[in-house]
């Protein structure tokens, strides 16, 4: 995964879209899962679209576990400060965010 170049999550902030940097496409959108306490997030069954739209509608399928809570909006990325963490041995990625509240 690329650099992070913007985020949205729902009211909840329990699950979102992450836009990445790509060196095939340019960008690439991910749907996530917070995780934990809120400071970290994993990409849902390693999904990427190519599209905003196209991530946002995975959440909209009826066999989807995953529910979106209100609007996704975007998180200012002045207020979000991102890093990456060492991963845990799972195919998913993990990122630490500060501030997250």
């Amino acid at each position: 995964m690329g650099e992070i170049q913007a985020l949205w999550l729902d009211e909840r902030r329990e699950v979102g879209i992450v836009k990445c940097s790509d060196h095939v496409f340019g960008v690439a959108y991910h749907p996530i899962q917070i995780m934990g306490k809120k400071n970290s997030y994993k990409v849902i069954e390693q999904l990427w679209y190519t599209t905003y739209n196209g991530a946002r509608q995975y959440f909209r399928f009826y066999t989807n576990s995953f529910q979106v809570t209100g609007r996704m909006r975007q998180v200012c990325s002045e207020s979000v400060s991102v890093k990456e963490v060492e991963g845990d041995g799972n195919e998913t990625e993990r990122i630490y965010l500060e501030p997250f509240g």
